[in-house]
């Protein structure tokens, strides 16, 4: 992705087009705008609209409904360009072929572009082996019915499909020239029987099973024409007859992705979604990609966690480096003068000010700040990290909310939010009179106060007696 295409000013933009064409889209495939409403309201939540995974699947449903509306984002709008590249892969897919898949779903009618992106969170997620018989057969059924052998390309003059009205020329080619990126294997005219609803057409193993009755092409040519024929009317009276016992309904649309031998235990779950439900896409498909998203989340949830965590680490190595090996004895002065105050050491830095009691102390720091190159450094890093987590408790907060598990993240930090909280609390802020702490927000503050409340009692409760107080 260049570095144009990865604003994300116009993201919203997208959407909005979206939410202009959903009533037609709500009427023609509910399941799908069901989808979309679950991706609209992801799409309020903040620093959503930076993460690649939400972006992908922005694109996919751009691609989605301009598949059943036809053109609706702007050729001219700045992410046109990324929404088309991204709907044509899948995030971290890594197998050759269905990645291939992935990038010619844009010529595919819905359910074979369900069944690919199907297949591919099986694979992402590491439910599915690819190497797996099954697995392996389902993959292989799949990339031939996008992108036929060339030994299996229709001989001049006859119908690819069995049970096709449409054995135009026209329209034989024009499908023959769309070619995988990449792969330089044409999909042939496949799409253009697969996209006629209540037609069935053949896979490549139905059409060797008839050249082995009939004789090769050029042994017995009229033989085969007529055989072929009688053949193909029995065939599409046969599927018409399946198609009207599994579904009821005319225009269903048999889209045959894993015929020819044993049917995969995935592929026979994928072909059922895709047979159940002709006119929408299946909804075990739309729970699936909700699913899939949630845990996405989930996962990126807890990466941001973990990463809070790591800045709370390390802003409490930076308070104790100052507190233990201070650069400047103007800590030590600090301290010794919170042993005589009745407030402590918070007493002393609340009155380090011009006019205040320990006005001559506050003199010194400053001096020192201005002086000791290492000092500042010192002080320089405490408040860089402090900043830095405070942000990121902040952020870890909400997360607990929206997981809708707020006292266990809570919790996830007592321990650090307290050992800040009470350090903090004895090093001096950026502004006079104030302590580092009282440069964090105050929602901040009030965790860590609530922390450092919570490990004391828990101290005494354990340790009961006058001086029980968080370890340091």
């Amino acid at each position: 992705m260049s570095e144009a295409q990865q604003k994300t000013g116009d993201i919203e933009d997208v959407l909005k087009t979206l939410d202009r064409v959903q009533s037609e889209y709500r009427k023609q495939a509910p399941g799908q705008a069901a989808a979309y409403d679950r991706l609209r309201q992801e799409s309020r939540e903040p620093d959503v609209h930076n993460d690649p995974g939400f972006r992908t699947r922005v694109a996919y449903a751009v691609q989605d409904v301009e598949r059943l509306l036809g053109p609706t984002l702007n050729d001219d709008h700045p992410l046109h360009a990324e929404m088309t590249e991204r709907a044509a892969h899948y995030p971290g897919l890594n197998e050759p072929v269905v990645a291939a898949m992935m990038r010619e779903t844009h010529r595919l009618q819905q359910p074979e572009v369900n069944a690919i992106r199907t297949l591919a969170s099986e694979l992402v997620e590491g439910r599915q082996d690819p190497d797996h018989p099954d697995i392996a057969h389902t993959i292989e059924n799949l990339r031939a019915a996008v992108f036929p052998e060339p030994g299996h390309q229709p001989a001049p003059g006859h119908d690819h499909a069995a049970g096709s009205t449409h054995g135009e020329k026209g329209q034989a080619d024009k499908t023959r020239g769309m070619a995988s990126p990449g792969e330089g294997a044409p999909p042939g005219p496949e799409q253009s029987a697969s996209s006629q609803p209540g037609q069935t057409h053949t896979t490549d193993p139905q059409k060797d099973f008839r050249e082995k009755q009939t004789g090769p092409a050029k042994d017995a040519p009229e033989s085969r024409s007529t055989t072929d024929s009688n053949e193909t009317k029995e065939k599409a009276a046969a599927n018409t007859r399946e198609m009207n016992a599994g579904a009821g309904a005319k225009d269903q649309e048999h889209v045959k992705v894993v015929r020819g031998g044993g049917f995969a235990r995935l592929a026979e779950a994928i072909a059922s979604r895709i047979d159940s439900q002709p006119a929408n896409p299946a909804s075990s498909w739309m729970e699936k990609a909700a699913d899939f998203s949630t845990r996405l989340h989930n996962a990126r949830d807890e990466k941001s966690l973990e990463a809070t965590e790591r800045l709370g680490k390390q802003a409490v190595e930076a308070l104790r480096d100052l507190r233990e090996r201070p650069a400047s004895s103007i800590m030590a002065a600090i301290s010794d003068a919170g042993k005589g105050d009745p407030d402590g050491v918070a007493g002393v830095l609340s009155e380090m000010k011009a006019g205040g009691r320990y006005a001559d102390l506050h003199s010194q720091f400053v001096t020192e700040k201005q002086n000791n190159q290492a000092f500042a450094a010192q002080l320089e890093n405490v408040t860089s990290r402090l900043e830095a987590y405070g942000k990121g408790r902040e952020a870890a907060e909400a997360t607990g909310q929206r997981m809708g598990m707020p006292g266990s993240v809570t919790q996830r930090f007592t321990q650090i939010d307290a050992e800040i909280g009470r350090t903090a609390a004895e090093v001096p802020g950026k502004k006079e009179g104030a302590s580092a702490l009282e440069d964090m927000s105050e929602q901040v503050r009030e965790m860590m106060h609530k922390a450092v409340t919570a490990v004391t009692d828990f101290m005494m409760r354990m340790h009961p007696g006058p001086t029980a107080s968080p370890a340091p």
